[in-house]
């Protein structure tokens, strides 16, 4: 059963979710799930709980997974004093004060483990990108300054190398 959730945070949260939400083409309800499940049981921080600003709220329904892992990820994260509204506002705010390169990794953490591990073993893997089956090398990730400073894959395609956005990659095998 899915449940329904309101969170109430500082604009600036929302603001930093609205880009993210934009620039990795995803609807509201999949990113704040992704944030939830990536920060869920991850040591939160209390760093800009106390910005004053005006406040913004969303609404929206925690997935099935989310929704059965919820009441453990409250009780691990050692905050068992909050409300579960005061528990997703700092996993919020938490999300919005990191890098946007890490922020990416919390969104994406499958495929950056995969493309990780052919890193490590040099190995070619093959990914979907742009429509198509691309196989590559995957070579290192680097930040790419064009693009705000989220995460591009150098990556050799045919003995030729390329970056290539990471939001880009829906899938690697």
């Amino acid at each position: 059963m899915r449940r329904k959730i309101r969170v109430t945070f500082p604009k600036l949260v929302q603001e930093v979710l609205q880009i993210d939400q934009e620039y990795f083409n995803l609807k509201k309800e999949t990113i704040y799930n992704l944030i939830i499940e990536g920060l869920g049981f991850q040591e939160i921080s209390s760093i800009g709980a106390d910005i004053i600003d005006e406040k913004r709220s969303i609404n929206f329904n925690l997935n099935e997974k989310n929704s059965k892992l919820f009441s453990e990820m409250l009780r691990k994260s050692g905050l068992n004093e909050l409300s579960e509204a005061e528990f997703l506002k700092k996993i919020f705010i938490t999300y919005a004060n990191l890098h946007p390169s890490i922020r990416e990794r919390i969104l994406y953490k499958d495929i950056f483990l995969r493309i990780e591990e052919a890193i490590r073993k040099k190995k070619e893997i093959n990914i979907y990108y742009k429509d198509k089956l691309e196989k590559i090398k995957p070579i290192s990730f680097e930040r790419n300054k064009d693009n705000g400073n989220y995460t591009a894959l150098r990556a050799k395609i045919s003995n030729k190398e390329y970056l290539i956005e990471m939001k880009e990659i829906e899938y690697v095998t």
